[in-house]
């Protein structure tokens, strides 16, 4: 919905938005991805100092 209002130009101007260039994009996307590499991190380091497993995976047999 927040991509739409920026996306769509009569919602744009109602807001009174400018679209975004390709480089404002990637910012966009860069900082939106960051939490996951963050977590990800974080689920790293846990396993590694302190040994806690955060998912085990298991094989399926069908």
């Amino acid at each position: 919905m927040q991509v739409g209002i920026i996306i769509i130009p009569s919602v744009r101007e109602i807001f009174g938005l400018s679209m975004l260039n390709n480089i404002q994009w990637l910012v966009v996307a860069g900082i939106s991805l960051l939490p996951i590499l963050i977590m990800e991190l974080q689920k790293k380091i846990n396993e590694v100092l302190f040994g806690k497993t955060v998912y085990e995976y298991k094989e399926v047999r069908g």
